[in-house]
């Protein structure tokens, strides 16, 4: 494995942009962090079920929502997207157990309810939730040249060295995970497909891991667990709660 490479929150915000289309949704010793206003746990996203034991213990484990040791610093918001879709010879995907690892740049996906899509790319991971009943807590917001983005319309968590931060990408996330684009791997591995915001997506089924170049997400019914191992942070984020701190 490569030397772990440092992503500051400047740069993770950027590479949201790095994961959209042209066209176009802890463990010891780590501070994580409280949603800024859920009081519930998990995502709740219409299926019938508790959710995974993963994240029953990330729940009980983690410091929720409010201060971390290592706070967010401000950074420039995304500006730029960028077709993610690699090279065909340059990718191929592979399953093992409820594991899915694509070699390439990056891949997206969407839940089953469809209302979160993420895109992981390199170290990092983008998830934008399309429905949520908090505000995120304003220290996690990338808040410098966001324009019209407040607090209130942030609907995106990036992860970072610091944990994750907040942000409005410039555009749609859930269109990223068509199937020309980053979720070309669903028809490799046979995984369904669901249709959001007219763009027919990947979706990632409940229990199952996409990794990609030592980033993965886990969709449960709880919500969504993007880790990485070379930022060493994950975060969760749901309908109803989020918290980001050290990778377990």
């Amino acid at each position: 494995m490569h030397g772990a490479r440092r992503l500051r929150p400047g740069a993770a915000a950027l590479a949201v942009a790095a994961v959209l289309l042209t066209g176009c949704d802890g463990e010891d010793g780590g501070q994580d962090t409280r949603d800024g206003g859920a009081s519930t746990q998990g995502e709740q996203e219409g299926a019938q079920g508790s959710g995974s034991e993963d994240q029953t213990d990330d729940a009980a484990e983690g410091e929720a929502s409010g201060e971390s040791e290592e706070e967010a610093e401000p950074a420039p918001p995304p500006t730029e997207p960028a077709d993610i879709q690699p090279a065909a010879g340059d990718r191929s995907v592979s399953e093992d157990g409820g594991t899915i690892t694509v070699q390439g740049d990056s891949a997206a996906f969407v839940t089953p309810s469809g209302n979160i899509a993420c895109v992981l790319n390199g170290p990092s991971a983008t998830c934008q939730l399309l429905d949520k009943t908090y505000d995120a807590n304003a220290e996690h917001l990338v808040d410098d040249s966001l324009g019209d983005c407040d607090i209130a319309s942030a609907d995106a968590m990036v992860l970072t060295d610091a944990g994750g931060v907040w942000t409005c990408p410039p555009e749609p996330l859930a269109p990223a995970a068509g199937a020309v684009a980053g979720g070309w791997w669903a028809d490799e591995v046979g995984a369904p497909t669901t249709g959001v915001e007219d763009t027919d997506a990947a979706v990632l089924e409940y229990g199952r891991t996409l990794a990609v170049e030592g980033a993965s997400c886990q969709s449960s019914e709880d919500g969504v667990t993007c880790r990485s191992s070379e930022l060493g942070r994950q975060f969760f984020i749901a309908r109803s709660a989020y918290r980001f701190g050290q990778a377990r």
